[in-house]
């Protein structure tokens, strides 16, 4: 039978892990969960994946409207999650147990991978780049062996504290765009535009101009070439980082497949 896995990225950590999945496991199709689209998962699938970033210790937006809008209908499959983050995972896999749980389904297995942290606009990059991605590879083969051996972990309750502050950032989380500063470095490339996963830029007089619909995935300011994408006066002089074995390009065709 047929694997799917599932992912959304901005930066490129959770593609990347959606693809040596995909790779591994062998027939398996790989989709974004930034698709517009409503999907029907009616075929029979032998393996559902989700990976995903954390976003403020919990799932992004875009991953929960997802799962909620989504019918799943191969309940009899091994479904398992992958959440990649550079701090804290809190309920990220937690949260998305109790989503799947509304559709009948409990999620098999959830494991973290440890990957560059890359949220700007809180701090810049405080980790050895090529150590890390490397521990990540490492870590991702186990998880794969485990996904091959169908292993079973049970996924507890989300934790009430860390959901209060999760729900607490979420509805401020599309407010911070308003911040968002474009400086003379500009071309109007439109890379940011391709890259965003929420659709929430357009390219207006050669300038992005931002929308409402923010997932703070900070897809634009780490893909601008020329840095012109900045939050306030905080990130100026950041790093920028994207996943070295990612192309802008390849990210914006398998979010708009």
């Amino acid at each position: 039978m047929e694997n799917i896995v599932f992912y959304f990225s901005g930066t490129g950590n959770s593609l990347k892990v959606a693809k040596t999945l995909a790779k591994a496991l062998g027939n398996c199709e790989i989709v974004s969960m930034a698709k517009a689209e409503k999907i029907s998962l009616t075929k029979p699938c032998d393996t559902v994946g989700f990976v995903y970033p954390v976003y403020y210790w919990g799932l992004p937006k875009t991953v929960v409207e997802f799962v909620k809008n989504t019918n799943f209908n191969n309940t009899a499959a091994y479904y398992y999650s992958i959440a990649t983050y550079g701090g804290i995972v809190g309920n990220a896999i937690r949260q998305l147990n109790e989503l799947l749980n509304e559709h009948g389904i409990t999620l098999n297995y959830g494991e973290k991978i440890r990957m560059v942290g890359n949220y700007i606009i809180g701090y810049d990059i405080f980790v050895n780049i090529n150590k890390c991605l490397k521990q990540a590879d490492k870590k991702l083969f186990s998880i794969i062996v485990n996904i091959k051996n169908r292993k079973i972990k049970t996924i507890k309750k989300p934790y009430k504290i860390i959901e209060r502050n999760y729900k607490e950032a979420m509805q401020k989380i599309s407010l911070l765009v308003k911040e968002y500063t474009v400086n003379e470095n500009c071309v109007g490339c439109g890379i940011c535009k391709e890259v965003c996963p929420a659709k929430n830029i357009e390219i207006i007089n050669k300038r992005p101009v931002f929308k409402d619909n923010c997932e703070q995935c900070v897809a634009c300011i780490q893909w601008c070439p020329k840095k012109a994408i900045n939050y306030k006066d905080k990130t100026q002089k950041r790093k920028r980082y994207v996943h070295p074995e990612v192309s802008y390009k390849e990210l914006s065709e398998y979010n708009n497949k």
